[in-house]
């Protein structure tokens, strides 16, 4: 089962990209046009490993890079209806341009996200399909997630994923069920987050299937059930005049830290 992650370490969004074609040379594909004051390049240590591209104020392109060659690893494409709305993004290997990818949004009477369909490619083949379906509360959160296997004749759920939220927007604690194989769900897992009182660069951004939060995270602790085992990260941020992160320190589980530099348009 193929499940995006939604808290990557660098909070690094859903990694969408948008290119005109794919006949674009790769430092075509690396330059990013943005408004002043946008989010636009992630580095580790001295190298570039996200960049981001905006239309006008909207998330159009992520490239994600090889820190030893530099050469974009892969991308996604976007498209968005006529209000904006993301309606498919399409994952592609970075040297081939190959189709890995293809995930297509609905949306429902209020507006809200109600379902993903998503099918995985081996060359031009469809390899595997699943789906998923969103429920949101009254202030148009993210409740719940459900995530199936198939198409809609034979799909199966394999797992969903409950959310709390605080009236300011940020996500407190996620609980993903896992359903084993007599059809029962079980608690997988439970994730608990922390937040800064200062503003998420990637929030006005995100993917409406992801839980992004309008702070940034300080610490994330999930336990896996069933195991004992609980993997603590924790955040540290510099930040600029406004308010936004400069740069974001990691530390994992096992003590390893990482420093990631965010880089904003001019």
């Amino acid at each position: 089962m193929k499940l995006k992650n939604r808290f990557l370490p660098a909070m690094l969004l859903f990694g969408v990209v948008a290119l005109s074609s794919c006949e674009k040379t790769e430092q075509d594909e690396a330059t990013p046009l943005l408004e002043q004051g946008m989010i636009s390049h992630v580095m580790v240590d001295s190298a570039e490993v996200t960049s981001y591209n905006f239309s006008g104020s909207q998330l159009s392109q992520v490239n994600h890079y090889n820190e030893e060659s530099g050469k974009v690893e892969s991308y996604e494409q976007v498209e968005r209806d006529s209000k904006g709305r993301i309606q498919k993004i399409r994952s592609h290997a970075g040297n081939t341009h190959a189709l890995l990818s293809e995930e297509t949004y609905t949306y429902n009477d209020k507006g809200n996200l109600d379902k993903t369909t998503t099918a995985y490619y081996t060359g031009t083949k469809v390899d595997y399909t699943s789906y998923a379906t969103y429920e949101f509360n009254a202030q148009n959160k993210l409740e719940k997630k459900s995530v199936f296997e198939g198409t809609d004749e034979n799909a199966q759920l394999k797992s969903y994923t409950t959310y709390a939220v605080l009236p300011n927007g940020n996500y407190t604690q996620e609980k993903e069920f896992v359903v084993n194989a007599k059809g029962e769900p079980v608690l997988f897992s439970t994730t608990t987050y922390s937040y800064d009182a200062n503003t998420n660069p990637f929030y006005g951004y995100a993917d409406p299937a992801t839980t992004s939060s309008p702070n940034n995270i300080l610490s994330s602790r999930a336990e896996m059930h069933g195991t004992g085992k609980v993997y603590t990260y924790s955040y540290s941020y510099e930040y600029d005049e406004r308010g936004y992160p400069t740069s974001q320190t990691v530390t994992n589980p096992n003590g390893k830290r990482e420093t990631y530099t965010y880089l904003y348009s001019n």
